[in-house]
């Protein structure tokens, strides 16, 4: 089973932000970035789930200043593979230009199951999961709150508002948008080795 996690950097909501002189974005010269929260929630499940059935994990994550850090975090807790796709990311990248970076990777990668979040906080859109879904035509299931693998197959149990939700069956490869982890993602410190 090869499982292939998105993650990405995002502005700290702690921090005092402020607009740049265009007037249309974040100014990001100072900005603090940390992991995105659903991104950190999608690796913990990716991992919970190597735990389980002793699949390889692989995070993958556009570079920005950072992202080692957040790359290093990610083995330490039991990821394989990190890998960094490299570009101009730092300048601005949406989610749709962003997704047809990760398809050719996707691709490459031939994963068995493809997580990523349904939100961040930069941009409140969650669309990078069905927009990469849409580009490798792979099925995509968003607010998953469980997974489970099972011979070719993800047993999902997916939230809806009020409280409700579903159990699912997907047939794999497929991509899922995970809204929590089964637990909460372990912290682990790192220190970097230069």
């Amino acid at each position: 089973m090869n499982i292939v996690v998105l993650a990405k950097l995002v502005p700290d909501l702690v921090e005092e932000l402020e607009i740049d002189d265009s007037g249309t974005a974040l100014d990001m010269s100072w900005l603090r970035l940390i992991i995105n929260e659903l991104d950190d929630h999608a690796i913990e499940q990716a991992i919970l789930l190597k735990e389980k059935t002793g699949a390889h994990v692989t995070v993958v994550a556009p570079d920005f200043e950072g992202i080692d850090d957040i790359l290093f975090t990610a083995g330490a807790k039991g990821a394989d593979r990190l890998m960094k796709v490299l570009g101009d990311y730092e300048s601005g990248i949406n989610n749709h230009g962003l997704a047809r970076a990760l398809a050719p990777v996707m691709r490459d990668l031939e994963p068995d199951l493809i997580l990523s979040d349904v939100q961040a906080n930069d941009d409140l859109d969650g669309s990078i999961g069905p927009l990469l879904a849409g580009y490798l035509d792979l099925p995509y299931v968003g607010y998953i709150a469980s997974v489970s693998l099972d011979d070719g197959q993800a047993t999902i149990e997916k939230e809806y508002p009020g409280g409700l939700s579903a159990e699912m069956v997907v047939t794999l490869p497929a991509v899922l948008g995970i809204q929590v982890a089964e637990e909460p993602p372990r912290y682990v410190a790192v220190s970097k080795v230069r």
